[in-house]
């Protein structure tokens, strides 16, 4: 795989500032071209414990911080295009854990690169991987999925190239049924911004899949399937559902997958 442009960032325990003492506990690795951002935490504080004094280190706190940090990398994914979008985020953590500015680093296999970096740079075992926010939320799209894979009905964890942007974009679920259906759970911040920025981008790419395919004359449409942080706000999820239909992508709510599932049964071949 050619090597693309990646950017990495330690995840630092800094109990006070002013004297500059930190430990690693985890590293952020981003690419741009790969649509690839994803964290590893290390499991144990023992390295934050030397540096406070075990009776002095608040483990639950610090803990649920680490996996503060990776919940908002996995729920505002699609936020991160340009490492301005990183260097904003690791720019906006004011608390005892920080993040380093961005590094660059030659990236060609995200997921084993970043498991090189966790080992070199923080060591010791990583925290369990968890279970997928999405596969949590949608958990019968994920078995359905599952079994129609099982029965050669779907295909799991694509990647696509989305026409005229050349951007790598990842589907988890794909079926066919005269034509490619890419389908892409999405979770949508309770930040406003961020959350019409991730659709806007959704949708420009699933038109120029609708218009112009995945390449070699396979025709295709993307299918979003949304939740929302905050699905009490009634304003935002009707802008969203209304950036998607303008743009001709077909969006499903979250109380409509049942109903969608039982349509992809009934058609993928």
């Amino acid at each position: 795989m050619k090597p693309e442009r990646g950017y990495y960032s330690l995840i630092q325990f800094c109990p006070n500032p002013s004297r500059w003492e930190t430990v690693n506990v985890g590293v952020v690795l981003f690419c741009p071209a790969l649509g690839f951002l994803d964290a590893r935490t290390s499991k144990s504080n023992r390295r934050a414990e030397k540096l406070v004094g075990r009776q002095n280190l608040e483990r639950a706190a610090l803990d649920a911080a680490k996996q503060a940090i990776q919940s908002r990398l996995d729920v505002d994914r699609e936020s991160f295009r340009t490492i301005e979008d990183l260097e904003k985020f690791i720019n906006s953590r004011g608390n005892w854990l920080k993040l380093t500015p961005a590094r660059p680093i030659k990236v060609c296999s995200p997921k084993n690169d970043l498991d090189r970096l966790f080992v070199e740079l923080v060591g010791g075992k990583r925290s369990r991987e968890k279970v997928s926010e999405l596969k949590e939320l949608f958990p019968t799209l994920d078995s359905t999925f599952e079994e129609l894979k099982a029965q050669g009905r779907a295909q799991l964890n694509l990647r696509i190239t989305v026409p005229v942007f050349g951007r790598s974009l990842a589907v988890p679920y794909a079926y066919s049924n005269g034509r490619l259906n890419l389908v892409k759970p999405q979770r949508f911040s309770q930040q406003e911004s961020a959350s019409l920025n991730s659709a806007g981008l959704l949708a420009l790419e699933g038109n120029l899949v609708k218009r112009h395919g995945t390449g070699e004359g396979t025709d295709a449409r993307l299918i979003i399937v949304s939740s929302f942080e905050d699905d009490q706000n009634l304003g935002l999820v009707k802008r969203v559902t209304d950036v998607f239909r303008d743009f001709e992508v077909e969006n499903i709510a979250k109380d409509q997958v049942d109903a969608f599932l039982t349509r992809v049964k009934k058609e993928a071949h």
